[in-house]
């Protein structure tokens, strides 16, 4: 049965977080308050850890996991060289719940990538407990904490009844609130495509991405 520490997700102190970046870093599956529901989590550089991650969840491998980062220059560990647009749309509106599709790094675990696909989906998180814990793990898979056509689960009550015996960690930061899910935006294209509405409107991923172009961004190798 997974253990439980109780945390602050906006100041979530240094036991959980030690707690939980040793579970990560052990290869092995938490749950989490995210800043908008909870999140089964497991570290994306670690095909086995994703793999008891999608075995947690009953997470078909055709769907790839989205990744939280503590900082942008994990970005290198999962996506290939990005244009210098790009990482202009990401500085105007990172941190937030608004997760962005590149183009995936060569090795990464092919879950992460939907079987293989070619893109892996990446967010800044606005919530300080994930961003200090992708610090401390390395950068990780989070999907929601749900079995697949139920609803996502907000309490950490309802996470242990769920998940308990498959994961080792759960990390009680109270209810998770009624935030919506992120914003998804393709970036693999000549311009943002919205895959999926959520907590920021695709609108504003528009006008960010066009005052990006007026400025005359030009691609960059890094």
């Amino acid at each position: 049965m997974a253990e439980i520490l109780p945390v602050h997700p906006g100041n979530p102190g240094e036991e959980p977080l030690r707690r939980a970046g040793e579970i990560l870093l052990r290869g092995e599956v938490a749950a989490v308050p995210t800043d908008t529901v909870y999140g089964l989590c497991a570290r994306a550089l670690d095909a086995e850890a994703v793999d008891r991650l999608y075995r947690a969840k009953g997470r078909t491998e055709e769907k790839g996991a989205p990744v939280l980062i503590g900082h942008p220059g994990q970005l290198a560990l999962l996506a290939e060289p990005l244009p210098s647009r790009v990482r202009a749309l990401m500085d105007a509106l990172w941190p937030g719940p608004l997760t962005f599709i590149l183009h995936a790094r060569p090795g990464l675990p092919s879950r992460l990538t939907g079987g293989g696909k070619g893109g892996v989906a990446v967010r800044l998180p606005a919530q300080n407990l994930c961003r200090a814990l992708a610090l401390i793990a390395g950068p990780f898979a989070a999907t929601s904490a749900n079995w697949p056509g139920e609803p996502p689960l907000r309490d950490a009550s309802a996470v242990a009844v769920r998940f308990g015996p498959r994961i080792a960690l759960i990390l009680d930061g109270g209810h998770a609130g009624d935030a919506p899910a992120s914003t998804v935006a393709d970036l693999r294209g000549e311009r943002p495509a919205i895959i999926r509405k959520g907590g920021v409107h695709f609108d504003a991923v528009l006008r960010a991405w066009e005052r990006v172009e007026r400025r005359g961004a030009t691609p960059a190798a890094g």
